[in-house]
């Protein structure tokens, strides 16, 4: 298989009839109307990142988090509720964090005998993972990481949809698994019945943060694609607290009197309470490495 630059899965020998699907934050998001895929095409690519995962995406609402590092004990959770999962599949060896943030959930994997590696591509947030969390956290992207070893287990937890380059993400999976390795996908379903309902306001339209939306049918297709065949699926258990519910209401809800007192009024109350995130629209995904 050649590797080249695509802007829809045309690995599928997709002709790319694509179409507008909406606009949002003046961005075109766009629908091939063979394969499905959506996605959206970032001008400034060479700065995506830097751009993107400032340290105000993890620290100031708007299409990232109000303040991620009060998510520390819900995350670690997820770590190990996740690695509960795995343990049905995998015995614990050595697993490669993608976007860990300060490492929250890969320690969740650590308490659950992994042994554990981080990659993110925010050093603020990298460094605090390293010096507070003491794990082996990289400062970087997948696309341009590189190593000598050799993992049981990639996670993508929320981060597939943030790729510019589908092709050289699948190509460092490939190189940077073990035999039969395993690949961990959390994931929005953009034909769920409620990023149907919710439409142009579906909280995962978000370009330039995210830049590619999947469906469970487009996603499995992308991995068998690659060569990797799906193990197991379902819907998580995800908590978020209030304040991260809130900086989402704002986001996605047209403004409306007393919308900013009714927000600031309930952080200040209830804010630092956690809520079960319904599985209405997210999903996990197993895959191993034929």
């Amino acid at each position: 298989m050649s590797y080249m630059k695509k802007k829809c899965l045309t690995f599928q020998n997709c002709p790319e009839e694509k179409e507008t699907y909406l606009e949002k934050n003046g961005f075109l998001i766009k629908e091939c109307k063979t394969c499905g895929h959506r996605y959206t095409e970032i001008p400034e690519a060479n700065n995506h990142i830097q751009n993107v995962y400032s340290d105000e995406y993890f620290l100031a609402g708007k299409q990232g988090y109000p303040n991620y590092l009060e998510e520390k004990d819900i995350l670690i959770k997820t770590g190990m509720r996740y690695a509960k999962i795995i343990s049905k599949y995998n015995s614990p060896g050595k697993v490669l964090d993608v976007g860990c943030a300060a490492g929250f959930t890969l320690k969740g994997f650590e308490q659950s005998g992994w042994e554990c590696y981080g990659l993110e591509p925010n050093n603020t947030m990298a460094s605090f993972g390293r010096n507070e969390m003491n794990l082996n956290i990289m400062t970087g992207n997948l696309e341009s990481f590189h190593s000598s070893q050799r993992f049981d287990l990639i996670n993508m937890i929320q981060v597939i949809g943030h790729f510019m380059d589908l092709d050289e993400v699948f190509k460092k999976l490939s190189l940077l698994l073990l035999q039969n390795g395993l690949v961990l996908v959390e994931s929005w379903n953009m034909e769920s019945a409620y990023a149907k309902i919710m439409g142009k306001h579906w909280h995962e339209y978000s370009p330039q943060s995210v830049v590619n939306w999947f469906s469970d049918k487009t996603l499995i297709q992308l991995f068998n694609q690659y060569n990797f065949r799906l193990v197991a699926k379902g819907y998580p258990s995800k908590r978020i607290s209030i304040n991260h519910g809130l900086s989402l209401f704002d986001e996605i809800t047209p403004g409306f009197f007393f919308k900013n007192a009714f927000i600031k009024f309930a952080k200040n109350t209830i804010g630092k309470y956690n809520i079960i995130y319904p599985p209405l629209d997210v999903k996990w995904y197993l895959f191993q490495k034929m």
